[in-house]
């Protein structure tokens, strides 16, 4: 617990020199509020994406940082694999909301506090089915962020990016991969998710290592929970 105090305090002191500077970096893509709603649209559709994909985990003085989770769900793979395709993936900010997490989405700012979940999706493009599709998070407290599907070789594989982050995550990250892995048998899927966030420069980007291995971590791990009481209470997954 000291330590922990000790980072977010750190962290607290530092947030007025950190908005500082990231106030002087391009704002958001679509978040002059002179723009009308559709080109708002349009600017978030023609968003350039960061295309960097991290190469090893957390590899030394690299601009990712990256933690691994690895879970065994008690649902078959073949009907995991038909929940996560049909439902899993499109509602996944479902699982990010605290309605079925039991763990809130953490803040990288506050200790005793967790940052607003999402609250819906809008389609940019596609409809968050295939490679190239994107969509913007809005969050409870009207901050939000561009997802786009980087990979799709499902049922092993699933991953997208997230970036053009308006919360105060955006002041620490620039864009960050979700990448899952999947595989299983007749009782058993086994999950790997992998989480990799690109740091800002200094000193923003020096606090989110613990923020990353150990809070983050957490809700991976609820999140992962949560997803497997959806899954088996989906017909025919028991």
């Amino acid at each position: 617990m000291i330590g922990n105090t000790a980072r977010y305090s750190s962290i607290a002191a530092l947030t007025g020199l950190v908005i500082g500077l990231t106030g002087c970096s391009s704002a958001p893509v679509g978040s002059d509020p002179s723009l009308t709603v559709a080109q708002r649209d349009q600017a978030q559709r023609e968003a350039r994406r960061p295309a960097a994909e991290p190469n090893e985990p957390n590899e030394p003085n690299g601009p990712y940082e990256t933690v691994i989770v690895e879970f065994d769900l008690q649902v078959p793979f073949a009907k995991f694999s038909r929940w996560f395709a049909e439902k899993g993936a499109p509602e996944f900010s479902v699982f990010l909301n605290g309605k079925y997490s039991y763990f809130p989405l953490p803040s990288l700012r506050s200790p005793s506090a967790a940052e607003p979940g999402p609250l819906r999706s809008n389609a940019l493009i596609g409809a968050w089915r295939n490679v190239g599709d994107r969509r913007r998070v809005v969050f409870a407290d009207g901050s939000s962020a561009l997802e786009e599907i980087t990979a799709d070789q499902l049922p092993q594989r699933f991953q997208y990016e997230v970036w053009n982050l308006t919360n105060d995550t955006g002041r620490y990250i620039t864009h960050a991969f979700s990448d899952f892995r999947f595989s299983g048998g007749d009782r058993v899927t086994h999950i790997r998710w992998e989480y990799s966030f690109h740091r800002r420069g200094v000193p923003d980007g020096l606090f989110i290592s613990a923020f990353v291995h150990h809070d983050f971590r957490q809700f991976m791990e609820a999140t992962l929970t949560a997803m497997q009481v959806r899954a088996r209470a989906e017909p025919g997954t028991e």
